[in-house]
């Protein structure tokens, strides 16, 4: 039995959300656009059957092979070394943009969606990150000389830093436990989600990141878990607290790129659109 085609919009904040569409139980909607969301300027950045917009970070080279299409989404599989992948980022740039996508993480999974990342940044922040890896390493129970060894310089060349919307989960990833600021929906190690709409590991949501100028939102199934100004005295102090701190000039991008993280954790992304705001 065929049922009709029902299309629901909410609204937030003056943003459409459009809801999946079915035909007689299957999903008609994924990875596209109704004639009202081309009207209003989205654009797909994936359509479900290529990567023809995405690429390595500071590289030309398309997506690494951990990067795959199963059933119409974006997956990070399992089964290679973090460093033949690596994360993924769009080949425009982006200042004030308006950004949907849904996703869902595997158990224990981590992972994160960043934006304004720029590939033209001071060179210091390579350094910083390897000492900052050193360091950690340093730290733990079993020292391994090895593995501080083959900390190289260049390792870092091609780490995207930038905003980062946390996907994790929740429940089991022990990274939820360091505190609110790397929970799913916060800006990574800077600002804590104000609630926790997220679904259990495995199902599907839908978020949302907003930057119109200075202000930038983050969003999930339809609620606003974090708010904050670029450049304002309140981020400026989350920065100096934060893993961030040596970063020089690390927020203060205009405009950038967006980025899919390789965390080693099964992730899948789907509907990913976007649209440029003045």
């Amino acid at each position: 039995m065929k049922c009709k085609i029902f299309a629901v919009i909410l609204t937030l904040s003056g943003t459409a959300f459009f809801v999946p569409q079915f035909v007689g139980g299957q999903d008609v909607s994924q990875n596209t656009l109704s004639a009202a969301e081309k009207a209003a300027g989205w654009k797909l950045l994936f359509d479900g059957k290529s990567l023809a917009g995405w690429k390595k970070f500071r590289r030309q080279d398309p997506p690494g092979p951990c990067w795959v299409i199963e059933d119409g989404a974006l997956k990070r599989e399992n089964g290679h070394k973090r460093g033949e992948c690596g994360d993924i980022v769009t080949k425009d740039e982006y200042g004030s943009f308006e950004f949907l996508f849904d996703w869902r993480i595997a158990p224990n999974g981590n992972s994160g969606v960043k934006y304004l990342v720029v590939e033209d940044r001071p060179s210091s922040w390579e350094k910083v990150s390897m000492e900052k890896e050193i360091e950690s390493l340093k730290k733990q129970k079993q020292l391994n000389e090895q593995r501080i060894a083959g900390v190289k310089l260049e390792n870092y060349m091609y780490s995207p830093i930038g905003f980062e919307f946390q996907l994790l989960d929740d429940a089991l990833n022990a990274d939820a436990r360091v505190g609110g600021s790397h929970k799913t929906g916060a800006l990574y190690d800077l600002i804590a989600p104000s609630q926790s709409p997220a679904r259990p590991a495995g199902e599907w949501n839908q978020s949302r990141i907003l930057v119109k100028g200075k202000h930038i939102e983050h969003w999930i199934n339809g609620a606003k878990v974090v708010e904050f100004e670029r450049g304002s005295e309140p981020l400026k102090n989350a920065v100096a607290q934060s893993k961030f701190r040596d970063f020089e000039g690390f927020g203060t991008a205009t405009k950038g790129r967006i980025d899919l993280q390789d965390h080693n954790s099964e992730v899948w992304f789907r509907n990913m659109k976007i649209r440029v705001l003045p």
